[in-house]
């Protein structure tokens, strides 16, 4: 695992009260759960109070759910939270590389001022999962959204 860690950009343009939304799995719920806590802590912590949480049975669901998301709540910044550890089947490889896609299709063609996140994990084994719960998606959203205030 990479030792980079990511940092606060400046963020001093953006409206604390943007609109962020959570869209989390609910399969391995003890480490998504642990994902969003970590998330909002973040983003409490330096004045985003506006978070929504939306739970849905699994990372495959993730991105339709995120289009209805933009459709009826038209957010800031979507940031999607799931597990998918390595099995014993191919289920892994479908669940992983659709819901990637999912996530990144909608944001390709959404030309809006909304920015997605994936904070999908996909992992080998348990202990991968623990080492990378952190705040890393929320960072990574207000650090997105200050670089589209500068070319919008």
């Amino acid at each position: 695992m990479s030792n980079y860690k990511m940092q606060l950009g400046d963020y001093s343009k953006l409206d604390k009260n943007i609109k962020i939304v959570f869209v989390t799995a609910e399969f391995n719920r003890d480490f998504t759960k642990a994902l969003e806590d970590v998330n909002e802590k973040l983003l409490k912590d330096n004045g985003f109070n506006n978070v929504e949480k939306f739970l849905v049975p699994g990372a495959y669901e993730i991105p339709a759910f995120v289009k209805l998301v933009k459709q009826k709540l038209n957010p800031d910044l979507v940031i999607c939270f799931g597990v998918v550890i390595r099995g014993e089947t191919t289920h892994y490889e479908m669940v992983a590389g659709e819901s990637a896609r999912g996530i990144m299709n909608i944001s390709i063609e959404d030309n809006t001022s909304t920015a997605y996140i994936n904070g999908i994990l996909t992992c080998e084994n348990e202990e991968q999962v623990k080492a990378r719960i952190s705040s890393t998606y929320a960072l990574s959203g207000l650090n997105l959204l200050s670089e589209r205030k500068k070319i919008s």
